[in-house]
């Protein structure tokens, strides 16, 4: 027996016929589905119907829950919000099975989410990403067949030739003193805000050059106030998160405002990152300074450390980069400033 169910502006049929696994596919419009339909029935019927792989009836919903299950086991992506992120837009835009997935579909996805979310190209990325280690955690877990994944790489392909995905361009965004003073202004008077410390986690990202992810993991426990260190848990790295802990050399204004801090639970900073990141984004807009991520903190601190006159490998040891090529995106150094030091 064949179910149609409309899918934003495409069919799917479904077939369910006992002894036989199911069956689905998305079309363009009902008439098609019905007839793929009633093939698919009448191939039943005379015993020549081929039944689709067994990892292609995997829904692309379905994949991604495994491929986060994956990361959870293998990384330690819990604290991952864009892993989350990305699995939930991947997840409510694709809803399909992998059998369906295609060309036409990525490259509607892609669009759509360019010209009515507005996202960059670059997030589209890492969306399409995600679905492309998706992929590969179901060639390897549940038969997903590795034809699906070379297919799925030449369309990442087609679609950066198009410009609808593209690596992201280097931010060198730094934030004016001006605007630290209209930030931390706001905080100050905005009893809305008391919850979330803010003067105290927006001046330890710069003091410190630490992710916002890394500074609500930070523990008391790990805070070492004669050797005036930290110790970085799960620090994040391009294949081996879990594991990659850092001791820290913390200066004298982290280190101070870290004293501020009441010792209150087993965490410096008790806050969750995506909160702090979505009130961080509304006091932006309150004090209508544009293009400005919290992120951008964490380059502005590094940038100081250069202007400063530190060595690169100790600026390296507090920012945690391992690759000292990757600094240079970092180190903005503002021209005047430049000129003032060395005249």
């Amino acid at each position: 027996m064949a179910t149609f169910q409309k899918r934003g502006t495409r069919w799917r049929a479904i077939v369910r016929k006992k002894g036989h696994p199911a069956q689905s596919k998305s079309f363009t419009t009902k008439v098609q589905a019905q007839r793929w339909a009633a093939q698919i029935e009448l191939d039943i019927e005379n015993g020549v119907f081929s039944a689709t792989e067994p990892g292609l009836t995997l829904t692309v919903a379905e994949l991604c829950k495994l491929h986060v299950k994956h990361l959870e086991r293998s990384n330690d992506h819990r604290h991952d919000t864009q892993m989350r992120s990305n699995s939930k837009v991947v997840s409510e835009a694709f809803e399909c099975t992998l059998a369906d997935l295609s060309l036409a579909m990525v490259r509607e996805f892609a669009e759509a989410r360019v010209n009515v979310d507005k996202v960059s190209p670059a997030t589209v990325r890492h969306n399409l990403m995600f679905l492309s280690g998706a992929i590969s955690t179901g060639v390897y877990e549940a038969g997903v067949p590795e034809s699906l994944r070379n297919d799925y790489r030449s369309w990442l392909s087609v679609l950066k030739r198009s410009g609808l995905s593209r690596p992201p361009v280097s931010r060198d965004r730094r934030i004016s003193p001006e605007e630290l003073d209209l930030i931390y202004t706001h905080v100050q008077h905005n009893n809305a805000l008391v919850r979330i410390s803010y003067r105290h986690v927006i001046e330890f990202a710069i003091e410190s050059c630490m992710r916002l992810g890394e500074i609500c993991r930070l523990k008391w426990e790990d805070y070492d106030a004669g050797k005036s260190t930290i110790i970085i848990r799960d620090r994040k790295h391009p294949t081996d998160k879990k594991g990659n802990h850092q001791t820290v050399p913390l200066l004298a204004g982290a280190k101070r405002i870290i004293e501020e801090m009441p010792r209150q639970g087993e965490f410096i900073f008790p806050y969750s990152a995506e909160s702090v990141s979505a009130g961080f984004r509304r006091i932006c807009k309150f004090c209508e300074i544009t293009d400005l991520k919290f992120h951008d903190l964490r380059h502005e601190g590094v940038s100081r450390l250069f202007e400063k006159g530190m060595p690169i490998q100790e600026v390296a040891m507090i920012s945690g980069h391992k690759d000292w090529s990757s600094l240079r995106r970092y180190t903005n150094l503002r021209p005047a400033d430049v000129a003032e030091k060395w005249s």
